[in-house]
């Protein structure tokens, strides 16, 4: 009987001491993802400010998260908001305490774009799929091939320029069409969303109450 006492609690101290390192390594991850987004912040000329993802669409067909900052952080409808690595999507309602961001991803959405390496114009869409966006009527004589990074181009003022949104992953042209079938991969991390960063430009004031 002592001997099951010693090793059930060897085991309940090894189950603790395990449940404490887990623990350890999420907020160490968590930690590095912090450290990401500051850095992505300070690459940017805007004003930004943290925000945590509290909530997820539960429709898969709508893309969208809650994030715990609002109208009493000076958020307002249609501003960016971007992650370490890219354009996560827009601000489309806050209440006092909370907003609602729209991503790249809905099938809604739509960025203008262009492409790093030539310039060249685009409008990438959502595809309701948090892996993958579309862009229609690609001419075929667009200079495009898989591989181009696509930032925004700040056309229609919605979005600053130069924000990573996607990375073309498959282009394909049909003999004799005029328009090519070019999919993308999102630069922004959605499917691990926690942190994000809402951008202000420079002039908005952030003073509060």
């Amino acid at each position: 009987d002592q001997q099951r006492l010693e090793l059930s609690e060897q085991r309940r101290l090894a189950e603790t001491l395990q449940a404490q390192q887990l623990k350890f390594e999420a907020l160490l991850a968590e930690n590095n993802r912090l450290r990401a987004l500051l850095g992505s912040s300070a690459k940017v000329s805007d004003l930004v400010l943290i925000a945590e993802v509290v909530g997820i669409s539960p429709d898969p067909d709508q893309h969208y998260v809650m994030v715990d900052k609002g109208l009493k952080d000076g958020v307002y409808v249609g501003q960016p908001v971007i992650d370490a690595t890219g354009l996560v999507g827009q601000v489309t309602e806050s209440t006092t305490n909370l907003s609602k961001v729209l991503l790249v991803t809905d099938q809604s959405h739509a960025v203008p774009v262009h492409s790093i390496r030539t310039a060249a114009q685009l409008i990438v869409e959502g595809t309701c799929n948090r892996n993958l966006l579309s862009m229609r009527h690609v001419s075929e004589s667009l200079d495009l091939v898989v591989g181009d990074v696509l930032v925004t181009s700040g056309l229609g003022q919605r979005f600053p320029s130069g924000y990573p949104v996607a990375e073309v992953m498959a282009y394909q042209l049909a003999p004799g069409a005029a328009f090519a079938e070019v999919l993308a991969q999102p630069r922004s991390q959605l499917q691990t969303l926690d942190h994000v960063l809402l951008v202000f430009e420079s002039k908005v004031d952030l003073a509060q109450d």
